[in-house]
């Protein structure tokens, strides 16, 4: 006689949002209590692991754009990116791909947050809420600040390792050739050259010195062109009524 086994409905209910597309969250929370729900964990929480396909809404996006979702955390991108003297405009270039400016984005592999922390990584940088801007921003940048300072400063190498991970890329000494990494290097570097290029304030054109001087003839002449066998009077660039 075969037995029958019941699920309570919440656990039903939870394996029959997976079918639909979305993930599933397995941890431990701060009171030690293991969890099992479809919804990303806010606080601090340990043994995360994520199942199934996550909901577009919590998938990384390169699509992001940079203006008006990063104005909300300009002033935390401005105080890492002075304190760790990285341009602020990389920093904007890598949370756009990283998580479309999401603060709550978890990715299939389980990273979390604005610059999508692995939780060993954010438990080494000292960061005990992947999910608060201001600590996932700070870890952030705090590690690429390392990357980059492992790879001299080499904007690729250290984007590549912040994706694929350091070992392999100083194992490698390139990008690797993994489809996802290439590309993560190249939308953020094209990304960041965009924003440097329209960030730069337009030359204003320096008037040329005007010269004055009376030829032959008595005639008193105006021009931007100096002549060495005249005897002339250099003024201040647009002046030409001065005696």
């Amino acid at each position: 006689m075969k037995r029958l086994i019941f699920l309570p409905v919440s656990i039903l209910l939870i394996f029959q949002s997976i079918s639909f597309g979305e993930a599933l969250y397995t941890y431990v929370d701060e009171n030690g209590v293991q969890n099992m729900t479809n919804i990303a964990p806010v606080g601090r929480v340990t043994e995360l692991k994520v199942s199934g396909t996550p909901d577009p809404v919590v998938i990384p996006t390169a699509a992001a754009t940079v203006g008006t979702k990063s104005k909300n955390y300009d002033p935390i991108i401005e105080k890492a990116a002075a304190e760790h003297k990285i341009d602020p405009s990389l920093i904007r270039s890598i949370i756009a791909q990283e998580s479309g400016f999401n603060a709550k984005a978890v990715s299939p592999k389980g990273a979390q947050g604005l610059m999508q922390l692995m939780p060993a990584t954010a438990q080494r940088l000292g960061v005990k809420n992947s999910f608060d801007p201001e600590q996932n921003i700070q870890g952030g940048v705090k590690h690429f600040r390392t990357l980059m300072d492992s790879f001299n400063n080499n904007l690729e190498l250290s984007l590549a390792a912040y994706n694929a991970g350091e070992n392999l890329v100083q194992r490698l000494g390139r990008v690797p050739a993994i489809r996802e990494t290439q590309d993560y290097v190249q939308s953020i570097t094209t990304r960041y050259v965009k924003k440097q290029a329209s960030s730069k304030e337009p030359e204003v054109p320096q008037n040329p010195p005007i010269f004055r001087f009376v030829d032959d003839g008595g005639i008193q002449n105006w021009t931007n062109i100096p002549s060495q066998n005249m005897n002339y009077r250099t003024l201040d660039p647009g002046i030409r009524s001065q005696n």
